[in-house]
């Protein structure tokens, strides 16, 4: 069972436009919540990522609320996306349907090109606003899925024996979303800020390739840092003989005999 729900959006962001964003995303789950019967559910920020605009909020059980309770609010939340993602009728009341539409309506005049519905299962990425999303009847944009590696430094922990954790990697300088497998959470012992490699099954943005998620992680493999000045300790691959000419001497005559 899963016990958040993440709201990322993408583009050039405003301060005003995040804060509307949030706003909504807190009254979708509100809603779903009494839709889904998940009375005693408090639901709290987990996770802020203000470089990507991710949110992340977590389902807590209060008076003995029953955990199977948040996972059908999760389950509902990633439903809602994946109906805004394909232009399909949101399956629940209208209670649910106004505060969805209203955060995908932002798409509509603002810097946001994308909001994204992420859970620990799936994700929905909705790129257009309601009334101009595609008919039902077409799939949505495909994301690839594999088993692979990514490299960057571990930033978010969100509590001592969750599932999630993100990690900003080198190459696009995105928080990525990682969930272990229940009962891995020792991995993450001593990991935070850590330079490292993620492997798992990785989720891609159909668009530009980059890393959404990493789902059922395997290994994290913890990096040496690189010292500053590093550089200046580096030597030759191979020794130079005794009788052999310095580098300078040979590319001088590299350079003569081109």
């Amino acid at each position: 069972m899963s016990d958040t729900v993440t709201l990322e959006l993408q583009g050039a962001v405003s301060l005003s436009e995040f804060s509307a964003a949030v706003a909504r995303f807190e009254a979708l789950i509100a809603a779903l919540s009494v839709e889904s019967d998940a009375a005693g559910v408090e639901w709290r920020l987990d996770a802020l990522e203000y470089s990507s605009a991710i949110t992340t909020a977590r389902g807590v059980s209060m008076n003995g609320a029953a955990p199977e309770r948040i996972d059908r609010v999760v389950r509902a939340y990633l439903e809602v996306g994946q109906a805004l993602e394909t232009g399909a009728t949101i399956p629940f009341s209208l209670t649910v349907g106004q505060p969805a539409r209203e955060l995908a309506s932002l798409l509509t005049g603002s810097g946001i090109e994308a909001i994204r519905f992420e859970t620990a299962d799936d994700e929905a990425i909705v790129r257009q606003p309601p009334a101009f999303a595609m008919p039902a009847t077409t799939p949505a944009p495909s994301r690839t899925a594999s088993y692979g590696a990514v490299t960057g430094r571990i930033q978010t922990l969100t509590s001592r024996n969750a599932l999630r954790f993100v990690i900003y990697d080198h190459i696009h300088d995105r928080a990525v979303s990682c969930y272990l497998v229940e009962g891995r959470q020792a991995m993450m012992r001593q990991m935070w800020d850590r330079l490292a490699t993620v492997e798992g099954w990785i989720t891609r943005d159909p668009e530009s390739g980059r890393p959404l998620t990493v789902r059922r992680v395997s290994d994290i493999t913890p990096l040496p840092e690189v010292e500053p000045d590093g550089y200046k300790r580096a030597r030759g691959a191979l020794p130079r003989g005794p009788d052999e000419p310095l580098p300078e001497v040979l590319t001088r005559r590299l350079r003569d005999a081109g």
